[in-house]
């Protein structure tokens, strides 16, 4: 199969940074380094175009705007593609595409439209671009299906949460306690370097999902709550081990499950994340997670929370899960198409 120069292809553009003041909470979306970061009330767009980061860490991330867009100077434009050339086979192929040779910059990596414009893009007919581009898309679209369902089902998990620990207090003036009243809170011991992909015990740290370790410190059900950059909350019932900022939250109250609390932590999580201390990374402190005021809601009331936070969260673990399965698959066809 032939290559030609991403340049000839098509012409490639970096558009003006979007003041900080343009951004708004609604209206076109506005696209980065990192995807879509946001809206504005203004595009350079009318219709779908490559976007490729071309700062920081995400260079190299390939996103494919809707119509009505605008794109900031952090990611590089693939317009005006060439009439032989599918837009949507030129996308996927650059999802894929090793961009190494095109990152340059110490403090901070970089790609230059000089360099991007040299990366080598296979041709074939149009016929064989429009099969690659029909299977992928099918894996694609299914893709967009579960990220959806994952959406609804945070949707509807959080829409129950604010019924159940906001607007019933309020109407039925229930009275409060605070987390330190009903549960213990303790801190993990181990550094995060310990972690590995392999092990017979999850070990909770600050990403969003646990890594593994051959030894545990503790045997217990409890929520785990992040105690630092994006506040993850995790229930489990078993042997684990733990980050020493991972705080550990279990029950010290029969009338209140570690359901009930990891419904309502998950709740609290925004309010949290507004009260954080420090700058660029941001933390919890003991203190703060033992003054958090949980509503005394009535035993009928906190049954069904503690029910319904198990079932939802399986549900949502389950759809995770096959959402990663599908987008692995999706991974190795890309990878088929342009071998």
């Amino acid at each position: 199969m032939p290559h030609v120069a991403l340049k000839e292809i098509c012409t490639l553009r970096q558009w003006s940074p979007l003041p900080r003041k343009s951004f708004t909470t609604s209206g076109y979306p506005v696209y980065g380094a990192n995807g879509q970061i946001g809206y504005s009330n203004r595009y350079n767009h009318e219709q779908p175009v490559i976007a490729i980061a071309c700062r920081g860490n995400s260079c190299g991330n390939v996103s494919l705007t809707p119509p009505f867009s605008y794109v900031t100077a952090n990611a590089i434009c693939a317009e005006n593609v060439r009439h032989d050339i599918l837009p949507l086979y030129l996308y996927y192929y650059l999802k894929q595409a090793d961009f190494s040779r095109c990152i340059s910059g110490a403090a901070q990596a970089q790609i230059t439209q000089k360099a991007l414009g040299e990366l080598p893009i296979p041709v074939c007919s149009l016929q064989q671009q429009k099969l690659i581009v029909k299977r992928l898309q099918t894996a694609d679209k299914i893709i967009h299906l579960q990220q959806e369902q994952i959406q609804a089902i945070h949707t509807l998990k959080h829409s129950f949460y604010t019924e159940c620990f906001t607007t019933y207090p309020r109407e039925h003036a229930c009275p409060y306690c605070t987390l330190a009243d009903i549960a213990t809170i303790q801190c993990g011991k181990q550094n995060a370097g310990i972690a590995t992909g392999v092990g017979h015990y999850p070990f909770f740290s600050c990403s969003k999902t646990p890594k593994r370790v051959n030894h545990y410190h503790f045997d217990c059900e409890c929520v785990l709550l992040t105690g630092n950059i994006d506040f993850q909350v995790h229930y489990f019932n078993g042997k684990f081990d733990a980050y020493q900022r991972t705080y550990i939250i279990e029950s010290a109250h029969a009338d209140f499950s570690v359901p009930y609390l990891y419904a309502f932590l998950e709740h609290y999580i925004p309010t949290l994340q507004q009260q954080a201390l420090g700058g660029v990374i941001k933390y919890l402190r003991h203190s703060m997670l033992s003054a958090i005021r949980v509503p005394l809601l009535p035993a009928f009331k906190r049954q069904q929370l503690s029910e319904f936070s198990l079932k939802i969260s399986r549900v949502s673990q389950n759809a995770t899960h096959s959402l990663y399965h599908t987008q692995q698959l999706f991974c190795q066809m890309l990878q088929q198409a342009f071998s």
